[in-house]
């Protein structure tokens, strides 16, 4: 019952009190009670005011951050395309490039019919270093062949399917090749064979033969295996063994086989006149 009476009461007091202030409203003790009450009403109008402002504030806050967000999303995913469209083109432009070396050097070698091949797989894991390419048996490829890039050998056909081939480096250390070293005044035989750091390693040198450091070095077309005259390195440097009465030079190829996307086969060479 006591908490029904004081709520009558309380009620009583608020009709009561807002009666005088209605009574009141244009007298002096009216004025001083509104602006006494307009002062104490005041500070909580401005401070829910200012709590609301804020709470307006920190929405769109929010908002922006979720909407830069969202934008730099959109741009990195923008960037991520623009860098896979920008790989492809150079991918395309470095096989076009490979291409038109082909098509000179089969304009320029007219003696030779080739075969040209993309690369397809680089096998490291084993000793041979092998290269992997697109074309084989059908495409008139064969065990044996010289294998061609950027118009200087880069290695030989070593294993063959109906539809793909695996290459043996020139700089394989199971690679080995008739060459000539061209001096100003005469040439040199010997045999290059693979060596470490992507290095060739010409033996068999005679001790009296004349051999200068960046002599060029091409096949010699013995042993019936590669055309004569396919350009294979460059001669870097000359050493000889106490142990052996052959000099030796370290040539540097004209082909990085590691990368290579476009080779070419000489399936068949022309004889030449009679």
């Amino acid at each position: 019952m006591r908490g029904e009476q004081r709520s009558i009461l309380l009620l009583v007091l608020l009709v009561a009190g807002a009666a005088m202030l209605w009574m009141l409203r244009n007298t002096n003790a009216g004025l001083a009670m509104q602006e006494l009450a307009d002062t104490i009403v005041a500070p909580v109008r401005t401070s829910v005011t200012s709590v609301a402002s804020h709470a307006s504030n920190t929405l769109s806050d929010a908002q922006t951050f979720i909407d830069l967000r969202e934008e730099n999303r959109k741009l990195q995913d923008e960037v991520t395309q623009l860098r896979a469209t920008i790989a492809r083109q150079r991918v395309a432009q470095l096989e076009n490039q490979d291409l038109r070396q082909s098509l000179n050097y089969q304009r320029d070698n007219p003696d030779f019919t080739l075969v040209i091949a993309r690369v397809i797989g680089h096998d490291s894991v084993d000793l041979l270093d092998t290269l992997m390419i697109d074309r084989g048996a059908s495409d008139g490829v064969r065990v044996g062949m010289a294998v061609i890039a950027n118009e200087s050998l880069a290695g030989r056909v070593l294993s063959v399917t109906t539809s793909s081939a695996y290459i043996l480096p020139i700089h394989s250390s199971q690679s080995s090749v008739s060459v000539l070293a061209q001096g100003p005044n005469q040439t040199t035989d010997g045999l290059a064979t693979g060596s470490e750091q992507s290095r060739l390693s010409m033996t068999r040198i005679e001790p009296n033969a004349t051999l200068n450091i960046g002599d060029f070095v091409v096949t010699s077309g013995l042993g019936g295996g590669f055309p004569r005259g396919i350009p294979v390195g460059e001669v870097v440097s000359i050493s000889t063994s106490p142990t052996s009465v052959f000099k030796e030079a370290l040539l540097k190829p004209f082909v990085r086989t590691d990368r290579l996307d476009v080779v070419q086969i000489i399936v068949e060479q022309s004889p030449g006149p009679k």
